[in-house]
C-alpha cells in the first residue's frame, strides 16, 4: 500500500480487523505505530483496543488506556465511558463503577445513553444489588428512542434475570405496541426471561403465539 494511503482511516480499519479477529500482538504493534505517527488523537483507536482487552478479560489494560487518554488530554466519548464502566463492573466492584458514572455524569459533553444504564443494571444484578439494578432499568427506559429495538431486548433480559415477571410483561406489551412485527430475537428475549423468572406457563403461551408469526423457525427458541 503506498505511504500516501496509509492515513488514519486505513490504520483504523486495520486495527478494527485485528481486534475483530482477536490478533492481540498485531493490534498492539499497530497501535504503537499509530501513536508514533500521531494518529492517536481521538478516542476511536483507544476504544477499539479497550474492546479487545475486554474480550480478553484483561481489565487492567482498559484502565491503562483510560489513563493514557487522560494524560494526553484526549476526551473520552460515550463509548469510552461505557467500556470503562463495564470493566470496573466486571472487576466485581460496583463502587468503582459508580465513580466512573459520576465522572461521566459531570462531563458536560456526555449524555449517558441506554447502554450505560444497561451495563450498570447488569453489574448491580450480578452483585445482588437489585434495587439499584431496577433503578438503572427505569433510567434505561427513559433513554429509548422510538425506532430502536435493542433496548427492549436488554430490558426483557435484565428484568428476567431479576425475576421480575411483572416488568417483563409490561415491557413486552410496550415493545409490541411500538413495533407491530416482532423478530425471532424479540420472542427469544421474552420467552427466556419468563423461563428465568419461573413463569413456565407464560413462556409456553408466548411460544405458541410465536409459532404462527415467526419469520423463520429458530431452534434456539424451541430449546428454551
Amino acid at each position: 500500500v503506498p505511504d500516501t494511503l496509509k492515513d488514519m482511516r486505513l490504520y483504523g480499519a486495520l486495527l478494527n480487523a485485528y481486534v475483530g479477529a482477536k490478533i492481540r500482538d498485531k493490534a498492539e504493534t499497530l497501535m504503537e505505530q499509530m501513536r508514533n505517527k500521531g494518529y492517536c488523537i481521538t478516542p476511536l483507536p483507544y476504544n477499539v483496543m479497550m474492546t479487545l482487552y475486554m474480550k480478553l478479560d484483561e481489565l487492567d489494560k482498559v484502565e491503562e488506556l483510560v489513563s493514557e487518554m487522560k494524560q494526553k488530554k484526549i476526551s473520552l466519548d460515550s463509548y469510552s465511558y461505557n467500556i470503562w464502566l463495564s470493566a470496573r463492573g466486571s472487576h466485581g466492584s460496583p463502587e468503582s463503577m459508580e465513580q466512573v458514572f459520576q465522572e461521566m455524569d459531570l462531563d458536560p459533553r456526555i449524555v449517558p445513553n441506554w447502554t450505560t444504564f444497561s451495563t450498570m443494571a447488569s453489574m448491580y444484578a450480578k452483585s445482588g444489588q437489585l434495587e439499584k439494578a431496577e433503578q438503572c432499568l427505569r433510567n434505561l427506559e427513559t433513554r429509548i428512542t422510538n425506532r430502536d429495538r435493542m433496548p427492549y431486548h436488554y430490558l426483557l433480559s435484565l428484568y428476567g434475570s431479576l425475576g421480575n415477571r411483572g416488568e417483563v410483561y409490561r415491557v413486552w406489551n410496550i415493545y409490541k405496541s411500538v413495533f407491530p412485527n416482532i423478530p425471532n430475537w424479540g420472542y427469544h428475549s421474552v420467552i427466556s426471561s419468563l423461563v428465568r423468572s419461573g413463569d413456565i406457563e407464560g413462556a409456553e403461551k408466548l411460544y405458541e403465539e410465536w409459532l404462527p408469526v415467526k419469520s423463520s423457525f429458530d431452534p434456539k427458541i424451541g430449546n428454551l
